[in-house]
């Protein structure tokens, strides 16, 4: 038996631990194993001749949000109808405060996804001897800052995967709407590269800063900004934009299809 409080999913219908959620689980380590690799090899690839007091420059900054935004749109078609391609804990605990995923499974793929990001990123600093893509702060910005910054990019990121996912839309075909997320990232990137890096997912800048050996007294700004816009983008748009679209649909999980595939819509 499933567990609700106010409409929010705590624990599925079924239970924990699921064939369903075990295919979810390998997708999302696989998944965010390839935005690492794709995304912050695109940053290495980018600053490959930069000099150490040589700024970051505005082409270097699109490559890199070239890199994660077509490689993470690519990502996300690949395994959408089997995970939902989240790759992000911000993307997934906004589907639950959005009343689209249950708490435990949001956890769960939050772990997983780490683990596939740590993967990636011992892998990417075996081959160049550092972890690329690992972030930090610009000149001049304080971990307040920084905090409000990853914030406001991960709002807009939750929001914008959100209204992709809205059944209760119409659409553009399935395989151009993780183009739209895919694009989401880029014009992230090219806004928070040069002042936080642009983590705007705590996998990724957990991953590349583990391995990197980069934790520093501001990285709270990486964890609790992305989180926060997760929770202010996915009850915002549950509660004020999607009913706009009539009334919501019956939780339906994952699970209850028995993890067979089904179309993105």
């Amino acid at each position: 038996m499933g567990v609700s409080v106010l409409g929010f999913k705590i624990v599925d219908d079924d239970g924990c631990f699921n064939m369903g959620l075990l295919r979810e689980i390998l997708a999302e380590i696989v998944g965010t194993f390839f935005l690492i690799v794709l995304g912050c090899g695109g940053v290495q690839a980018a600053c490959a001749d930069k000099g150490a007091d040589e700024a970051l420059g505005s082409a270097r900054i699109l490559e890199i949000g070239i890199a994660f935004g077509l490689g993470i749109g690519g990502t996300v078609h690949l395994f959408s109808d089997i995970s939902g391609g989240q790759l992000n804990p911000a993307v997934s605990f906004g589907l639950f405060f959005a009343r689209k995923l249950s708490l435990v499974r949001a956890a769960i793929l939050s772990v997983a996804q780490i683990i596939g990001g740590l993967i990636a990123a011992g892998i990417m600093k075996a081959i160049f001897g550092n972890a690329p893509g690992a972030v930090s702060m610009g000149t001049g910005i304080s971990g307040g800052t920084g905090l409000i910054l990853e914030f406001l990019g991960t709002f807009f990121l939750v929001m914008t995967v959100l209204a992709t996912i809205n059944s209760k839309r119409g659409h553009a075909a399935g395989y151009l709407q993780p183009l739209s997320i895919g694009i989401a990232i880029l014009v992230a990137h090219m806004f928070l590269v040069p002042l936080t890096g642009c983590g705007i997912n705590p996998a990724r800048s957990l991953a590349t800063n583990i391995i990197e050996g980069a934790i520093g007294g501001d990285f709270y700004a990486y964890i609790l900004g992305p989180l926060l816009g997760s929770v202010v983008g996915g009850l915002i748009y549950e509660f004020i934009f999607d009913p706009h679209y009539g009334a919501a649909e019956k939780y339906t999980a994952v699970e209850e299809t028995n993890g067979e595939a089904t179309e993105m819509t």
